[in-house]
């Protein structure tokens, strides 16, 4: 058997030896299994590991296909992390992290793990994710849930600092926090995870990962636990764009495919920025909340420098980067109702989704919150996790698809219009780029486009990554694919955390 650092191999580098003969499916589910038993106590990354006889029998099927010829594609034989509906016959719950959840159960599997298993990937196990995709309290930590503890960043010294706010520099950012850090811990070399408003951006971004938030409606909802509609979908979490690119045709809406390009997305890596018109913020104007975050002095100015350092670089490379470029409508987003779109949805929303399950002891998002107020001490522990302020408030607000509409209008106006549109066309470019700590994540979410996140840099005090995202207009996923390509060929490979 070819030995494996899982911190350092991609599924390329898996697909390679496995076509060779020089490891199997088997001997890599193994590795990896061996990985999450050393590390996930701490790291807390991963919710559930499907039961070891189903992932061993679903490998060596893969490698008995593999010796007859026949060969699923370049996810074929490899483990994936999700935190999206499987079949209750894969050994796996799909909780959002809640013990009042912990007993329901999917009649099927979600589409886009659907189309992860048809293409021959394993779906290793669920990972750890801020409660209810953070729609549970207000100012909770991110990464925490009740099922599955608080998630740890792979890469910070000394894990989370207690006196840190929700989204600090020691925190792994969320809510799809276990499949970001997963990937960085060496848990799989893909991971899914979801985003309604900054939840695959944030913790990708502090794990040095490319991911994207694709076009609302490219990858199918269904099955995902929801916030938002107008907002949720899913994307892939990896430490190449390779590896990026083919998990994302895996998991396409099959009624979007017209979206796919020719030669599909792999076909998009090409390592080059030719033909591609690059519009740059400036750092210094872009920043992350300070209630999510404190301002802290040290990282703005290393972030600053080290971004700014970038655009450099991309110049002396021959880019056509455009800097600085302006766009406006972040201040205007609250206004707009984004907030309000969120909480007057969810309870909604996530009572259809109930509905659809096979089985559901709580059957409603009022009915969470009564489960949580019975059993406080493991869903509201004392004293930084002892709220459930936001779902009740959503379970009171009063909301209709009316009111939706609207909201929706305002915020592509002030996103759309008014924000994104309004700069590509000024400047004459395709792409935007910022740093990802910033409030480009609300930005995105009202807009309803793609965004890819671009690995940079860590801080220096903690050892943290952060660096950049890229936004595109809607149905530019290949696009994004060849920013992330060229990035990926410009600057150097991703750090790989010390554990």
């Amino acid at each position: 058997m070819k030995a494996i650092n899982p911190l350092e191999t991609t599924a390329r580098d898996l697909q390679s030896a496995l076509s060779s003969g020089a490891i199997t499916s088997v001997e890599i589910v193994n590795v990896y299994l061996a990985q999450i038993e050393r590390h996930n106590d701490w790291l807390r990354a991963v919710l559930q590991v499907a039961p070891k006889h189903f992932l061993l029998e679903r490998a060596g099927t893969l490698d008995k296909e593999r010796q007859e010829g026949l060969l699923r594609g370049p996810l074929h034989g490899i483990p994936v992390l999700d935190n999206i509906d499987t079949d209750p016959a894969m050994g796996m719950g799909t909780t959002a992290g809640s013990f009042a959840l912990l007993h329901a159960k999917p009649r099927r599997n979600a589409p886009l793990v659907d189309g992860l298993l048809n293409g021959g990937a394993i779906v290793i196990g669920k990972a750890n994710l801020s409660e209810l995709a953070y729609a549970k309290g207000v100012g909770l930590r991110c990464g925490w849930s009740a099922l599955g503890g608080q998630c740890q960043s792979a890469y910070v010294r000394g894990g989370i600092d207690p006196d840190d706010q929700y989204g600090g520099h020691s925190n792994p950012g969320g809510s799809s926090t276990g499949s970001a850090v997963g990937v960085s811990a060496g848990f799989a070399p893909i991971s899914i995870g979801t985003e309604t408003w900054g939840s695959i951006i944030m913790p990708a971004n502090r794990a040095a990962l490319y991911a994207m938030k694709p076009t609302i409606g490219l990858v199918s909802q269904e099955g995902i636990i929801p916030v938002c509609p107008f907002c949720d979908t899913a994307g892939p979490m990896t430490t190449s764009v390779l590896d990026f690119a083919n998990t994302l045709q895996a998991i396409v809406d099959p009624k979007m495919v017209a979206k796919v390009p020719k030669g599909g997305y792999a076909a998009a890596v090409t390592g080059s920025w030719d033909g591609i018109r690059v519009g740059a913020l400036n750092p210094e104007q872009w920043r992350i909340p300070s209630d999510m975050c404190a301002k802290d002095a040290e990282f703005e100015k290393q972030q600053d420098t080290d971004i700014n350092a970038a655009y450099k670089t991309l110049k002396q490379k021959g880019v056509d980067i455009q800097y600085p470029v302006s766009l406006a409508g972040a201040d205007e987003l609250e206004a707009a109702g984004l907030c309000d779109l969120l909480k007057g949805t969810f309870a909604p929303a996530l009572d259809v989704y109930l509905s659809t399950l096979a089985e559901a002891p709580i059957k409603t998002a009022s009915g969470i919150v009564e489960f949580n107020n019975r059993y406080p001490v493991v869903e509201l522990p004392k004293p930084d996790f002892a709220n459930q302020d936001y779902l009740v408030e959503c379970c009171k607000m009063k909301w209709s698809a009316d009111d939706s509409k609207r909201t929706v209008d305002r915020c592509h106006h002030v996103a759309r219009s008014k924000g994104f549109d309004h700069t590509f066309h000024k400047y004459d470019v395709d792409v935007i780029i910022g740093p990802a700590d910033s409030t480009l994540d609300m930005m995105i979410a009202a807009a309803g486009y793609p965004f890819a996140t671009l690995p940079l840099s860590y801080f220096k005090k903690n050892g943290r990554p952060f660096g950049l995202v890229a936004v595109a207009p809607a149905w530019q996923e290949e696009l994004l694919v060849r920013v992330m390509s060229a990035w990926e060929a410009t600057f150097p490979r991703r750090r790989v955390p010390e554990l």
